[in-house]
């Protein structure tokens, strides 16, 4: 017959006691992305740009602001409005672009753009969404100046 002699043992109780512990610590870790912050930005509509294929590109200015420019748009006037609102948790962020088509017609926007201060120097990484066109990109960029992506929203 075997015995269970181990369950007697004090360093059976030791390592028990250490297993569990390091269960509540693990469980009682609080999360590392930290808080949700989110930021509103109106933009300014243009119509000097050619139409082109729905696309933004971001970019760094020599101030270390972000600037992003959304090509492309279709039915806003420029009487509407433009306008991202930019949620950060840790280093992800999700941008979801606002259209307003505009009230009367007018004169058509063919892009628009928003300069955005909310960010570190830091490397971020993006989702940028229009829930009116059903359009969206990801990214990753550094925050420097100089530095420039293009995207597609497809």
């Amino acid at each position: 017959m075997i015995t269970l002699s181990i369950f007697q043992t004090v360093e059976f109780y030791v390592i028990t006691a250490f297993i569990a512990a390091a269960v509540v610590g693990a469980v009682a870790m609080p999360s590392r992305r930290g808080a949700a912050r989110t930021f509103l930005f109106g933009g300014t509509l243009r119509d000097d740009a050619a139409p082109s294929e729905p696309g933004i590109v971001a970019m760094v200015n020599d101030r270390g602001l972000l600037e992003i420019h959304r090509f492309g748009l279709e039915g806003v006037n420029m009487n509407g409005a433009y306008s991202l609102a930019v949620t950060i948790i840790g280093f992800d962020v999700t941008i979801e672009e606002r259209l307003t088509p505009g009230l009367t017609p007018g004169e058509k926007a063919t892009a628009a753009y928003v300069v955005a201060d909310c960010f570190g120097a830091e490397r971020y990484h993006f989702n940028y969404k229009s829930e009116a066109t059903g359009r969206s990109a990801a990214f990753s960029l550094n925050i420097r100046p100089g530095n420039r992506i293009e995207r597609r929203l497809s």
